[in-house]
């Protein structure tokens, strides 16, 4: 089993150990000096498209949990409807490419108006990054496409920004120096578990995402990859809201993936996934080994590496993007090719290959 894509699922332990030592050795005077900057009292917008807006997610929620205002927005927005709210905020443009359509003119508006942003970006002489009061560059693996490593080391840059922020720099450092080898002890045990791990999904659609917490961020780059990898329709939802009126879609044509997250959140979730399964749903409950007790006969569990709350979004991902690489296969086509997504949108009218 290998293809380019299924390389780069490969390739996340030895990347995210590339990242760190980058962001901690040559990179690191730019990540303090813009976590300075953003340290002036006002709320925090981090700006993308697509996954570079959801790997944000973690960082938005472990500043809310410190009092620190901020919030996670897709660039389209930031232009056309929140424009107005951007003098009043600290921006942070998330592009691996720094050529996405919408970050090139937000960034483009943002700069003709004399509004400093900060850019985290893969291309550090990029349009975005040009335009930028500060860049920080991650030094990423480039994926061959489909966003894998970019994700995952992408979500812990902006997690160590957020870190220095609030003053836990220090903190956030020594739990980082695990997170390589955790890492590759993930993608190694969701790669021997690949077929378990799609049995219950094959015939599935949509898959739902069902999420609480800090796996808000796992839960939508994990829709994300479903849909381009294996094309197949999928969901991401809080689980209180999904409670709401969508528990009606729950029968034995129901899948979801289910992130269980430790303490009373988690308290809170494994009855919901017990309620699932007995109404005949099929459950891949992902957490913590000890979140996933009791979730009731026939839940396929995934439990990733013990890490603090706000870095486990980084290894939550994992498992969706080797269930997408089987159901790809499953569906008889090859992984990672697509009909319409290019490497970068640069059209925000039209899907490439359908327009006449």
């Amino acid at each position: 089993m290998s293809n380019l894509l299924w390389d780069d699922i490969m390739a996340q332990g030895a990347n995210l150990a590339q990242v760190i030592d980058h962001l901690q050795g040559p990179e690191a005077p730019a990540l303090a000096q813009a976590a300075r900057l953003l340290r002036n009292g006002k709320p925090t917008v981090f700006v993308g498209m697509g996954s570079a807006v959801y790997l944000c997610l973690p960082a938005e929620a472990y500043l809310g949990q410190h009092g620190v205002p901020s919030w996670a927005m897709n660039a389209s927005d930031a232009l056309y409807t929140y424009w107005p709210t951007l003098p009043h905020v600290n921006v942070v443009l998330n592009t691996r490419s720094g050529r996405t359509v919408e970050l090139v003119k937000l960034a483009e508006r943002l700069s003709e108006a004399g509004l400093p942003f900060i850019a985290i970006t893969n291309e550090p002489d990029s349009p975005v990054a040009q335009l930028a009061s500060d860049v920080v560059w991650t030094n990423t693996r480039k994926d061959d496409l489909v966003s894998i490593n970019v994700v995952t080391a992408m979500m812990l840059t902006t997690l160590l920004l957020a870190a220095d922020m609030v003053g836990e720099t220090a903190w956030m450092k020594s739990a980082l120096a695990e997170m390589p080898g955790l890492m590759s002890r993930t993608v190694n045990q969701a790669i021997s578990r690949a077929d378990t791990l799609a049995e219950p999904f094959v015939s599935v659609r949509p898959i739902y995402l069902l999420h609480r917490g800090t796996s808000k961020g796992a839960a939508t780059c994990g829709r994300l990859v479903l849909e381009e990898v294996a094309r197949t329709p999928a969901v991401a939802m809080e689980i209180g809201e999904f409670r709401q009126g969508p528990v009606e879609v729950v029968d034995d044509r129901f899948g979801a993936v289910i992130f269980v997250p430790d303490g009373a959140a988690g308290d809170l979730t494994r009855p919901f996934v017990r309620s699932v399964r007995a109404g005949g749903g099929a459950v891949l409950a992902v957490g913590a080994s000890e979140s996933l007790r009791d979730l009731g006969e026939g839940t396929v569990t995934f439990a990733v590496p013990g890490v603090p709350d706000p870095l486990r979004p980084v290894l939550e991902v994992v498992p969706a993007q080797v269930l997408a690489y089987k159901l790809a296969e499953a569906q008889g086509y090859e992984p990672g090719t697509v009909r319409y997504l290019s490497k970068i949108i640069t059209s925000e009218t039209e899907i490439p290959n359908l327009s006449s």
